[in-house]
């Protein structure tokens, strides 16, 4: 594909907000179509006339050619002898039907589609407790260390259930080619009557076994890209939801910017229930493939951040190295201490521009499925999964050291400050060293540069997208801590985080429990070194704001609603007052509608001491109503109240 259609597509997908799993998916429809389609669909009028042209064309050559596309449908039904999956001469016939793949079903099937009913009683047969580590010794997916990348490769080596059905008449010629492709495929003609009518794995295989043309487009990472999506995704997803298996894939297709989060996230990754446990790396050229392998074991090396699930065995996890047609699956385990990796083959060489070669990844993308669903029952519960994207449009990018966060201030309300007076106070803010207070990300891995640089908050191109990468990563709250011994340890850390940002000259303005962050004790101890209160906060609280040992860590986060401590706004009536704010009486200065310091402990009180799961005690209760009446003067007095200095 030329560069102009890429560019084509991702224009269309940003025009009209359109996800990363949609342009992967037109790229792959438009690579099939004939030249006459794609000239066709680009002549249309700019606007949703050609997302629709793609939509159709997404759904099968066939359906298209019934619909918008008039006197050219004949072409697009041709287009899928270009994707080589299928007859041009009888692609469309009578008696026959064309799948999402422009794959061709044999002419004269009939009766459901058995390919769950195929993958889950034939084909990925259960693995057994030893393969996950629940006995034996040696290794396995429950194990990151080096018996089990040797367990992975055994496993690997492993045959499926059966062979993977093809399509006979289509495949005759790729299976006269090369003899070894016996043991990996069968036509489905031969088999057994319930491989026959697996109609959707057969249209995965078969387009494997068939391969596309990269003639257009050959030598690019578009290319690689979609390439992979067939072999990998594609028979990933229909194996785990034939399993029962809750997986997630994602790849790296919305930011071309070249900025950290992309330089950090893997091109593709695939989670169960948060868990990442498969990846991959794609480049352009076979050139590539050692900076590809080396990717594998620098970004996202683990299935989780170690430091907020302490005490779990870390897995094992599956990778691939994918550059122009060179392909290799590995194995990620540990490599020794301090946290290194190492990636071990699992897989040879493969070539996808072979048949035999893109057989193989299909076969071990599979081999990777039943591991999967072997170590789903074991697999721990995580909040937030490592190289997911949390909230609408992706906002929040959770990496192993910090958080990438994107904020349209264009539809931000009640926002007080741009980003000049943002930036600004961030940068102030690194300066303050307190562990409860959310600041700029200063660590030189991220490539943000020290002391909470440029790089760590910036405004993108289009004027209006500001992007943050903050610490710590902690684990969101949904609501208040479960005891009262819970909510005191809360408590005292979010007021020594608001006397530490009132002391820098600002006021947070949106204190609720969805802007806190706990940190589990692990992970508390990797910042208490160069993060301690400051000194008037830490005196005034009498040791009371810093965690005992082997306590958890609370974090007040969110500061894009922050305003200076004496900005005289008037924020009784919109556009500066915040949807989010209780409808309690003292909340602004009754004269002046201002938001002061003391506004932020009225919100306090209001926010995170009522609607408990539990019953306040009296103490608790006088604190609360000082908090709530101003009587109160500073956060750094809340500290001292007896309440809160009691163990």
């Amino acid at each position: 594909m030329e560069q102009a259609d890429t560019n084509f597509i991702s224009g269309l997908a940003d025009e009209f907000g359109l996800g990363p799993a949609w342009e992967l998916s037109a790229v792959t429809a438009f690579t099939g179509a004939s030249a006459e389609i794609r000239a066709y669909i680009r002549g249309r009028p700019h606007n949703n006339k050609q997302v629709d042209l793609l939509n159709e064309l997404m759904q099968g050559p066939q359906e298209a050619g019934r619909s918008h596309f008039g006197v050219v449908g004949s072409a697009i039904n041709a287009s899928a002898a270009g994707l080589g999956v299928g007859n041009a001469a009888g692609a469309g016939g009578a008696g026959s039907a064309v799948g999402p793949l422009g794959v061709e079903v044999a002419a004269g099937a009939g009766g459901p589609d058995t390919s769950t009913e195929y993958i889950r009683r034939v084909l990925l047969k259960p693995l057994g407790a030893a393969n996950v580590g629940g006995g034996g010794g040696d290794g396995g997916l429950l194990m990151m260390s080096a018996p089990a990348a040797a367990a992975v490769a055994r496993l690997s080596d492993q045959p499926l259930g059966a062979k993977l059905p093809v399509l006979g008449r289509m495949a005759q010629s790729a299976l006269a080619s090369n003899s070894e492709l016996g043991d990996y495929v069968v036509t489905a003609e031969a088999d057994a009557r319930l491989a026959a009518d697996a109609y959707t794995l057969c249209m995965i295989t078969t387009s494997a076994l068939m391969g596309m043309s990269c003639n257009q487009f050959g030598g690019s990472e578009t290319f690689t890209t979609v390439q992979m999506a067939r072999l990998v995704d594609d028979p990933l997803s229909l194996a785990a939801t034939s399993l029962g298996l809750h997986v997630r894939t994602d790849r790296n297709t919305t930011d071309r910017s070249g900025a950290t989060g992309r330089q950090l996230r893997p091109d593709f990754l695939c989670w169960v229930d948060n868990v990442l446990l498969f990846k991959g790396e794609e480049k352009a050229n076979a050139s590539d493939l050692e900076t590809a392998i080396t990717e594998l074991e620098a970004r996202m090396a683990t299935s989780w951040n170690p430091a907020l699930l302490p005490g779990v065995s870390m897995p094992c996890m599956f990778a691939y190295a994918a550059a122009g047609s060179a392909v290799q699956f590995f194995a990620i385990t540990s490599s020794g201490g301090g946290g290194a990796v190492q990636a071990t083959a699992i897989s040879d060489l493969l070539d996808t521009g072979t048949p035999l070669g893109r057989i193989k990844v299909v076969h071990h993308t599979l081999v990777i499925v039943r591991a999967l669903a072997a170590y789903a029952p074991y697999a721990p519960k995580i909040t937030m999964a490592l190289g997911g994207r949390v909230g609408l449009g992706g906002a929040v990018e959770v990496f192993s050291e910090f958080v990438r966060k994107s904020v349209d201030l264009a539809q931000q309300h009640g926002t007080v400050m741009g980003y000049p007076g943002l930036a600004d106070m961030y940068r102030t803010l690194s300066g303050v060293c307190c562990p409860n207070l959310v600041r700029l990300h200063s660590g030189s891995s991220s490539g943000a540069g020290g002391g909470g640089g440029s790089s760590s908050i910036r405004l993108q191109a289009d004027g209006r997208t500001l992007v943050l990468h903050l610490e710590p990563v902690g684990l969101p709250l949904h609501g208040a801590p479960a005891s009262e011994a819970d909510l005191k340890q809360a408590l005292r850390h979010v007021l020594t985080a608001v006397a530490a940002l009132h002391a820098a000259g600002f006021v947070h303005r949106d204190i609720r429990w969805h802007n806190v962050i706990r940190l589990p004790a692990a992970a508390s101890a990797s910042t208490a070194g160069s993060q301690q209160p400051p000194p008037s906060a830490a005196s005034s609280s009498s040791g009371n704001s810093s965690s005992p040992a082997g306590a958890d860590t609370y974090v007040l986060i969110d500061l894009e609603h922050a305003a200076p401590a004496d900005c005289d706004l008037d924020c009784r009536q919109p556009p500066h007052r915040l949807h989010t704010w209780p409808a309690a009486d003292g909340l602004l200065d009754p004269a002046t509608g201002r938001y002061t310091r003391q506004s932020d402990l009225c919100l306090v009180a209001a926010a995170l001491m009522a609607n408990l799961p539990f019953a306040l005690s009296d103490a608790g209760r006088d604190l609360r109503q000082q908090l709530a009446t101003r009587q109160v003067p500073s956060a750094e007095a809340a500290l001292h109240h007896a309440w809160l200095c009691a163990t």
